[in-house]
């Protein structure tokens, strides 16, 4: 058999696959904070309160923690192909209905129905992941894959920032025409999934015989290395190990959706105009994609995992107690949020590494779905939190300590769980 370069081969899966499923992620995030900006005339518009705003915001996670893993198992059934591109049609056109909201029962239910059709996305996208890349590439991948997720944050502020001057065209108010404009991508993408996505090797037609069987190999041996390979689900979902790995990303979970769905609001407390507040909302976002691309390569190309993820999110939650000790002071709030993108942008594709390392095929898939949907209980008590603490206190300052503190404790419990990750550095890969 013909000597098969690996890198070449992994340069082929990576080019076929992770445009493709990053743009999903990109259109995905979109959908799901352009909320953020919307709010500065939304909430004013149907007069909501940031407690109200935030039951809304966070009445997306009730749906999306309740459904991860039945999705997950259902992509494990009709294969990532068709999975896949289904939700992506049907989050395209809740979140196209969030137009439609006049009050918080319509905004809360919207939001619910949203978090039913993403509910998939992520997950499956990592377990999909498992089924391409090898633990040594997978880092690098991940990291691609979370910076679309981080450029829609990023991109996506200021480019709703400038449909919300759209008022009144056709009738419609700027608020919604972000919903509108913006949900039309995900329904389009969804209609090339069935023709770009395999859901194994042995289907991609793109590649070799050879390369199919280095591939499959490559990852029959990782299986098997696993430390987690031979233990059933049920031993898998009690773990200390999967059960700290989950209560660190609920607590991560603070620093991401404590900041999202508020940043805007933050700054616009500044004084600065809409305009104004969704191109400096950017930045934080744009910086947790360089800390993405800095953090996933240091990783990959050293093999190590761990510390990597718990420097990256004590970072975060160092940006954010820098904030909230500062607010009101506009360059000093704007250097703290900053610094919490960056690290919250670089923790988060080398923190899916762990579990990936630790479980192996017959758990992975409802073992991530696990992680995910519990962490992302802080999808729903973040966004009230902040809220709730800034109507109490009449500013951001106290939630954003209490969403500092709460990150580095999740720093710490990356460090207590104890996984061992068998992966090798990239310079071990052939060339």
């Amino acid at each position: 058999m013909a000597l098969v370069v690996e890198a070449a081969v992994m340069r082929k899966v990576a080019w076929r696959l992770l445009p493709f499923v990053g743009l999903g992620y990109f259109f995905n995030a979109l959908d799901r904070s352009n909320v953020a900006v919307a709010a500065l005339t939304m909430n004013k518009s149907l007069g909501f309160t940031a407690g109200e705003y935030g039951l809304g915001a966070g009445a997306f996670f009730w749906s999306y923690v309740l459904f991860q893993i039945p999705s997950n198992v259902m992509l494990t059934r009709l294969g990532a192909r068709r999975w896949l591109s289904t939700i992506m049609l049907a989050w395209g056109l809740c979140s196209g209905a969030t137009a439609l909201v006049t009050g918080v029962g319509s905004f809360v239910v919207v939001r619910f129905l949203l978090g039913v059709a993403e509910a998939g996305y992520f997950a499956g996208v990592t377990y999909f992941m498992t089924c391409w890349f090898p633990g040594r590439f997978r880092g690098r991948a991940m990291g691609v894959f979370f910076a679309f997720s981080a450029f829609a944050v990023s991109l996506g502020a200021p480019l709703s920032g400038t449909i919300l001057s759209l008022h009144g065209w056709l009738g419609l108010v700027g608020w919604q025409w972000i919903f509108i404009i913006e949900a039309v991508p995900s329904a389009l993408l969804a209609l090339f999934g069935p023709l770009i996505l395999c859901d194994r090797p042995s289907e991609a037609t793109w590649l070799t015989a050879d390369e199919i069987n280095w591939l499959e190999d490559a990852l029959e041996r990782e299986q098997q290395q696993k430390e987690g390979s031979v233990i059933s689900l049920f031993q898998a979902l009690r773990s200390r190990r999967l059960i700290l790995l989950a209560l660190a990303y609920l607590g991560n979970g603070f620093g991401v959706y404590g900041t999202v769905f508020f940043v805007p609001l933050i700054i616009k407390e500044l004084g600065f105009s809409n305009l104004t507040t969704s191109w400096l909302a950017a930045m934080p976002a744009a910086l947790g994609v360089v800390g993405m691309i800095l953090f996933s390569r240091s990783s990959d190309r050293t093999g190590e995992r761990i510390w990597h993820v718990v420097v990256a999110m004590g970072l975060g939650g160092a940006g954010l107690l820098v904030t909230g000790v500062t607010i009101g002071n506009a360059p000093l709030e704007l250097i703290g949020l900053c610094v919490a993108g960056f690290g919250i942008g670089a923790d988060l594709p080398i923190f899916w590494n762990l579990p990936t390392a630790y479980l192996g095929a017959a758990t992975a898939a409802a073992g991530i779905a696990f992680i995910n949907s519990f962490g992302n209980l802080s999808g729903y008590f973040a966004p009230q939190l902040v809220g709730l603490l800034r109507d109490r206190t009449g500013d951001y300052g106290a939630a954003m300590l209490t969403c500092g503190v709460i990150m580095v404790v999740s720093a710490v419990l990356i460090r207590l769980a104890g996984v061992r990750v068998p992966s090798a550095p990239m310079e071990r890969v052939r060339a």
